[in-house]
């Protein structure tokens, strides 16, 4: 009796291991919305139609090398019915949403990794703030980049929106500003850097605070401020999720000029 009991509790963890496991492999999905519609399919699935290849690149939010199993994302988006996207938005589950032009997709060489040292769904920790976060289900890395400023890498990445940026993000655009000038320069920086963290008009990231409506950030946070906060955050809090800049001086003082612009064209609120 005590042997069949004890076999008995035996095949039960195996079967709620297996479960666990399944529900793991399970919640491995990619999802890509475009004009064609929705499109979901699992790790399996782009697996059995995708050509796997294994690159070792330096994680800029590790700083050190790590060898990842990766699809090329153009391949990823062909298959998903996105193929002719203008931009990507790249949704993470803490709500990080991360934008680049589709451009780049072949330019940067982007591509959709799956797991670690030849192990999919096997991921190292990454540090985000005081906490250490798992990155699955997919990071969309560069093959050919590891600096954040030119790409940032978007991990628990599980689902990618092929958009045009002035339809999907109207209310964020200088309207009305000089094509060459330092407001229409600053919405560039602020498009490839800040937007996926911070909203404008309630229109973009939702990990960091919006900073037009109802009171612009310029109008309570002087420039001196402003410049030393953008180029390091943890001068003034510790462990500050926002990192340290890589921006140049004058890049961050068209930042401010793009929010000091969008100061007096508040809307959505």
């Amino acid at each position: 009796m005590n042997a069949f009991v004890t076999r008995f509790f035996f095949a039960l963890a195996i079967l709620m291991i297996s479960g666990l496991a399944n529900g793991q492999s399970a919640r491995a999905i990619l999802t890509v919305d475009s004009e064609r519609g929705r499109q979901s399919l699992s790790l399996d699935e782009l697996r059995s139609r995708l050509e796997t290849r294994e690159i070792e690149v330096v994680n800029p939010d590790l700083g050190r090398p790590v060898r990842y199993l990766t699809f090329s994302l153009a391949d990823v988006l062909r298959l998903m019915g996105a193929g002719d996207a203008e931009d990507l938005i790249f949704h993470c589950l803490d709500g990080y949403e991360s934008n680049t032009a589709a451009a780049n997709v072949a330019k940067l060489d982007l591509r959709l990794a799956y797991g670690e040292d030849g192990i999919p769904e096997r991921w190292s920790a990454i540090p985000t703030g005081k906490t250490m976060t798992d990155p699955a289900p997919f990071i969309v890395i560069s093959a050919n980049t590891s600096d954040s400023k030119i790409f940032s890498w978007p991990f628990q990445m599980n689902r990618i929106e092929a958009v045009s940026f002035a339809s999907k993000f109207p209310l964020t655009l200088p309207t009305g500003a000089p094509a060459d000038g330092a407001v229409a320069r600053g919405f560039t920086v602020f498009r490839e850097q800040c937007l996926k963290c911070h909203s404008v008009n309630l229109q973009g990231g939702e990990v960091g605070p919006e900073l037009n409506i109802p009171k612009n950030i310029t109008e309570y946070r002087s420039t001196g401020f402003l410049r030393q906060w953008i180029h390091d955050p943890s001068q003034f809090r510790a462990r500050a999720r926002m990192p340290p800049s890589e921006l140049t001086p004058r890049e961050i003082d068209e930042v401010i000029a793009y929010l000091q612009y969008m100061a007096r064209h508040k809307k959505g609120g």
